[in-house]
């Protein structure tokens, strides 16, 4: 499952997904009954931009905007709280973060708030439950600069979660 609203603009708003024909033909058919009719806009701008060939070098282009600042989450991740587990994605926006054992998202995000660090949990991931501990990090909108100091607020929030504060 991916979008398109990030890789074209923000207008669009279309998602598509690959997987098992059986499957998405079920998927397609809650869809059909979720809404009224599809955004034949969207669609039509997302084929144009696929069929003309643009999709594979904006991504290749979007990877290479964004690699620092994903060398910079990483780096500073490493440095402040290197008992973590950061998962690095090929491209995409955000930074899976596994938080240190006995650390729980709620309570880093309670902590955080005190920072002025405003975090995504992440648990819609986790729809079979778990991801107590897991984080999505936004780096694309950051400078390196200031990755650097969001993590050191992060790292002092999960140290207050695990002296319970």
């Amino acid at each position: 499952m991916s979008s398109f609203s990030k890789l074209i603009g923000p207008g669009p708003r279309l998602g598509f997904m690959l997987g098992d024909a059986g499957l998405l033909v079920k998927v397609a058919k809650v869809a059909e009954d979720t809404y009224i009719s599809p955004n034949y806009l969207a669609h039509g701008i997302a084929y144009e931009w696929c069929r003309r060939g643009r999709l594979a070098p904006q991504i290749e282009k979007l990877k290479a905007l964004y690699a620092p600042r994903l060398d910079a989450c990483l780096a500073a991740l490493a440095k402040h709280m290197p008992d973590a587990v950061a998962t690095k994605p090929d491209g995409g926006f955000f930074l899976s973060v596994t938080l240190p054992a006995g650390v729980k998202t709620a309570d880093v995000r309670a902590t955080a708030a005190k920072r002025n660090l405003n975090l995504a949990d992440g648990m819609a991931f986790f729809p079979d439950g778990g991801g107590e501990r897991f984080l999505r990090l936004p780096y694309c909108a950051m400078a390196p600069a200031a990755i650097d100091e969001g993590i050191q607020r992060l790292a002092a929030s999960v140290a207050d979660a695990r002296r319970g504060n």
